[in-house]
């Protein structure tokens, strides 16, 4: 079992911050939220439920992800999880100067195989100030967490190895093109918080995050928003295979993707592992490419 209830914050570094504020208040609906104490002079932080914030966004020289952060129930788990890295010859380090300007009661930091740095957290500030999205769109949160990301990884094997063997993650079903294959895994019924691939020729990288929404029309209205404006849209509307997510892709300031979604699909009691050759039932097309998505995969960026 696994003492990782669900992913609770990203933090990002980027080179505009006021391109950042734009894109994520006027297409994905976030709503700016008040700046942490010690928080650095140049940044922005952003809600998008019950939460102080979800999204941390730094002034950088070098954009791109700087941090995950995952959510665990208390003091007991979050001792339990160091000990278990520890055990697996981890290094992992509490940092009370990183959980005062995270806003949260403790904090645990740890590398996984790739070098991206991740945050392991219990004591959540909760705001007193309701949500209010600019755009008045509700975001599916709570139990399931802000949504999920797919990491692009250098080694798979490493990879599964951390993520299943040391953290607990369960796999919900895989998706192979040609000689790679994406791992999608759970830690609460959210299909998926968590997915990876090994691609050749492509560096580890964050390849997308994923926000969902309550509506369809808010997926549209964010749609028209990105085709009228610009941000450039990475992939077309479709409806995904193993999730059942109805979503596009975006490009956001920080230089990977953005999923926008409605109505996906969640782990229930019995659930197996399946695995499938495609990632959608329709849509999803590259943009000016010939890459299709209803049918086997090729390599692209984002996975």
């Amino acid at each position: 079992m696994s003492e990782i209830l669900s992913l609770g914050y990203l933090g990002f570094n980027a080179t505009d911050l006021e391109e950042w504020k734009c894109w994520a208040t006027e297409i994905l609906g976030l709503q700016i939220a008040e700046t942490p104490p010690d928080a650095p002079e140049e940044s922005i932080y952003f809600r998008m439920d019950e939460r102080a914030w979800r999204f941390s966004v730094e002034q950088a020289e070098v954009a791109g992800l700087a941090f995950t952060g995952w959510e665990v129930a208390d003091e007991g788990a979050l001792g339990r999880l160091h000990d278990r890295l520890t055990a697996a010859g981890i290094v992992a380090e509490f940092d009370a100067e990183a959980a005062r300007r995270r806003q949260v009661e403790a904090l645990l930091r740890c590398e996984d195989p790739d070098g991206n740095s991740l945050e392991f957290y219990y004591g959540a500030f909760i705001s007193r100030h309701p949500f209010i999205s600019p755009r008045g769109v509700r975001f599916i949160t709570g139990e399931l967490g802000l949504g999920h990301i797919l990491n692009q990884v250098g080694d798979e094997k490493a990879s599964r190895h951390f993520y299943f063997d040391v953290l607990g993650f369960q796999l919900s079903d895989t998706i192979s093109f040609g000689s790679n294959k994406v791992f999608f895994t759970h830690v609460n019924p959210r299909h998926h918080s968590l997915a990876f691939v090994e691609v050749a020729g492509k560096p580890p990288a964050l390849g997308h995050f994923m926000v969902e929404v309550d509506s369809l029309d808010a997926v549209g209205v964010a749609l028209d928003r990105v085709n009228s404006g610009p941000t450039e849209l990475t992939e077309t509307l479709g409806k995904h295979t193993n999730d059942h997510m109805i979503s596009f892709y975006m490009r956001n300031p920080s230089g990977s993707q953005t999923e926008y979604g409605w109505a996906g699909r969640t782990i229930e009691s019995g659930w197996s592992a399946s695995s499938y050759d495609a990632t959608a039932y329709w849509g999803h097309q590259v943009p000016g490419s010939e890459y299709s998505a209803t049918g086997p995969m090729s390599p692209r960026e984002g996975a």
